[in-house]
């Protein structure tokens, strides 16, 4: 920084006069020159000296400083004249250059875009070297981070003619560099392996690739290893230092991990004291650890944690647990004390809702189990969030809770983050069950952002042709009333005959206890069988025509899943009866009863299973109507067989369908890192159809087993599965690959 300032002093006063005092100078005019981009009430904006104050050498060298914190210029110095009986102080600048383009040159691996946000240098502003070096030191660090330690980085900057400059970053990224072995020395009570396992950094990525040097996750990999120790009783534990050794030649690293274990500790006593609204025996029961096993600090987390828990089943949200560590060297034990202060019931104060741009916010505080003023419990925010993610609307929900303005309030905080509700497709595809379909889908789960589910459906192939139009208002009169329509016309060809359905039905469902709902469906349909095979035995030609069938369904369902789109935890059981004859030609009774279950396993895997039996009849002279008899085989039953080829057969070999089925279904789900919303999936598919020619049998079941993937996609879950037939038969094939949308149950 270059300060210059002219002084006229000895100009302005007469050398006889030094002795006697001076009148003051008066600054008649403040002025700036050399400014082209950065405004002057900019500059005058920093200046304390104003028009007609005495000239202070002081001040203005304070001002000059001021100008130059701004950081826009290279250089400010002061020039005073004499003007009008005083002086005219002028501010000399020197603008620095501004940064007009940035740009990346030989980077491969990292994307442009990518380096763009790691440093922090934007267009426009001014060009500042010690900025610049910084940012090479920061892209420096990001390759390194990628393993990339061979990096060269070497900022250029271009200048243009009217003073601007481009900054080139010309980058040789080198080799990356991979890990050829991790060492973790002074381990003793834990094996090596053990605490390799719970790294982020590894030797092998997916048992194949070798694993690379991320400095960022090495660090945490040292919380992560003494997290582990501390966990096995050892809470004297820590890293003493982590050495990354770099080969240059074979383009690996080692790394070492030097650990200090301490000696291990054992749970001696513990202790809860402060109970009174619960019984201390309930307290107790939610305590972790147990005497004599090595102590665990995760173990008392999860203690704390349930222990709060089970005060907030009754509404003391506000309960505090306090662990109190007693550490016995001598003995080497922990002995712990849970000092409890139970605090009053909570209240909900306020519920704060964001987010939620299109959707009106009416529709999320009804999914809400619980208003301002209602007693607060865990389990109510627990339900609220799953309403919420299995309404479809959004990407993410988070809950979470702020104390209020006392010790008895609690703020609830809904955080929504919306996805796109509507779905618009004209196109083709394919389905193993239909072949190539001509596609028509206008959808809206969320319509106008009042929660109107809306959708027109349209569908053509060589075997199946559907048209259906749909609404849904999910809350009638304000009330958890849904109440829908759906107009139908549908046809689809089976290898046997052809079924033509058209009509339409009235929906109402309302939910009731906690995860349980009851729904009453009126359908109305006119039916057409036609297209017999030549070999259709006698029984079979008289299902041949049309029929008129007047329906009633009733059904209730407890659905406690996590997520009714790709579900990981939690049940669906349902049981659906279906009464035709009030009016109309077909007169029947049909049911159906399904149970599912997901239960989570190990490291995100999911174990699903689903039971499922049906039976059905007709009154009087009437059988059950073939358009409405069991089949199984396809994507959502036995999986190694087409769809409705498991039936019972008629004299002529013909499928004819059946009055009761029996179906059982085992799939273990394994998330693929790689790919977000993808999991493979094994499967065991058994069961069968049973009626007329075929006696109800549960030990004669058609199996298969297979392997598939499922995707989350934007659209919806996507299918394929691939299924080998366990006990093929004459005829049939070993195999059948499904693809399809949606979960299988």
């Amino acid at each position: 920084m270059f300060l210059s300032i002219f002084f006229v002093l000895l100009i302005l006063v007469p050398s006889g006069t030094w002795g006697q005092q001076q009148p003051e100078i008066i600054i008649k005019e403040i002025a700036v020159e050399g400014n082209r981009r950065v405004q002057e009430a900019v500059i005058f904006g920093k200046v304390r000296t104003t028009v007609g104050s005495p000239f202070r050498p002081a001040a203005l060298a304070e001002d000059i400083r001021s100008i130059f914190a701004l950081g826009f210029f290279d250089d400010v110095r002061l020039k005073v004249d004499d003007f009008e009986g005083g002086v005219k102080v002028t501010f000399v600048v020197s603008e620095r250059p501004f940064m007009r383009d940035i740009e990346f040159a030989g980077n491969k691996h990292a994307e442009t875009k990518t380096l763009q946000e790691k440093v922090d240098l934007r267009l426009g502003a001014v060009y500042n070297p010690v900025d610049v070096q910084k940012a090479v030191e920061t892209l420096r660090g990001y390759y390194e981070e990628e393993g990339y330690f061979e990096v060269q980085i070497t900022p250029d900057v271009e200048k243009f003619p009217d003073g601007d400059v481009r900054v080139v970053f010309r980058i040789s990224e080198g080799r990356q560099i991979k890990i050829d072995e991790i060492v973790i020395e002074g381990a003793r009570g834990l094996k090596e392996k053990e605490i390799k396992s719970v790294m982020q950094t590894q030797e092998r990525q997916y048992f194949i690739l070798r694993g690379v040097v991320h400095r960022q996750r090495l660090d945490q990999d040292v919380d992560l290893i003494v997290q582990l120790y501390n966990d096995h009783g050892y809470i004297q534990a820590r890293v003493e230092s982590t050495d990354v050794q770099v080969d240059r030649a074979r383009a690996r690293v080692t790394i070492k991990i030097k650990v200090i274990e301490g000696p291990q500790f054992l749970v001696g006593s513990v202790d809860v004291t402060g109970p009174h609204v619960l019984p201390t025996e309930e307290v107790r029961r939610q305590i972790a650890l147990k005497p004599g096993e090595p102590f665990s600090r995760s173990k008392v987390r999860q203690t704390i944690n349930q222990i709060t828990r089970l005060y907030s089943t009754i509404g003391r949200a506000s309960a505090d647990v306090n662990p109190v560590l007693n550490q016995d060297n001598a003995a080497r034990k922990v002995n712990l004390t849970l000092e409890i202060t139970e605090g009053p019931e909570v209240v909900v104060e306020r519920i704060n809702i964001s987010g939620n741009t299109r959707s009106d916010e009416k529709i999320l505080r009804r999914e809400v189990p619980m208003a301002e003023g209602d007693l607060f419990t865990s389990q109510k925010l627990d339900r609220a969030k799953q309403k919420l993610v299995n309404l479809g609307y959004f990407e993410t929900v988070d809950t979470t809770t702020t104390p209020g303005s006392s010790k008895d309030k609690i703020v609830v905080n809904i955080v929504v983050k919306e996805r796109a509700t509507g779905l618009f497709s004209l196109g083709g595809g394919f389905s193993s069950t239909d072949g190539l379909l001509g596609t028509l889908d206008l959808s809206q789960q969320n319509f106008l952002g009042k929660g109107w589910e809306l959708f027109l459906r349209i569908r053509g192939g060589a075997k199946t042709q559907e048209g259906t139009i749909g609404f849904t208002e999910p809350w009638l009169f304000d009330r958890p009333l849904a109440a829908g329509f759906d107009l139908f016309d549908n046809r689809r060809i089976f290898v046997e005959y052809t079924v033509e359905s058209l009509g339409g039905d009235v929906r109402l469902s309302h939910p009731f206890l906690d995860f349980s709902r009851w729904n009453f469906t009126y359908r109305l349909t006119h039916d057409r069988i036609s297209n017999l095979i030549d070999s259709a035995s006698e029984s079979l030609q008289k299902e041949t025509g049309s029929k008129v069938t007047s329906l009633v369904e009733g059904a209730v369902s407890r659905d406690t899943r996590d997520n009714v789109f790709s579900p990981s935890k939690g049940s669906l059981a349902r049981l659906t009866v279906d009464v035709a004859g009030l009016g109309g030609d077909s007169k029947f009774l049909k049911t159906v009863g399904s149970a599912a279950y997901f239960q989570p396993v190990l490291w995100g895997t999911v174990l699903a299973g689903r039971l499922e039996g049906g039976y059905g009849f007709g009154f009087g002279d009437n059988e059950l109507p073939l358009f409405e008899r069991f089949r199984l085989g396809g994507p959502n039953s036995v999986r190694s067989r087409k769809l409705a080829q498991i039936s019972p057969v008629d004299e002529n070999g013909t499928r004819i369908g059946g009055t009761s089925e029996a179906l059982v279904n085992i799939e273990y789900l394994i998330p693929i890192p790689l790919v977000p919303g993808l999991r493979f999936a094994t499967f065991f598919d058994a069961g069968n159809v049973y009626g007329f020619r075929t006696k109800f049998d549960l030990t004669d079941l058609r199996k298969g087993a297979g392997a598939g993937f499922r995707w989350q996609s934007p659209f919806g879950p996507i299918r394929i599965d691939w299924a080998y037939n366990l006990d093929r038969r004459s005829g049939e094939s070993s195999s059948q690959v499904h693809f399809s949308v949606g979960s299988p149950f």
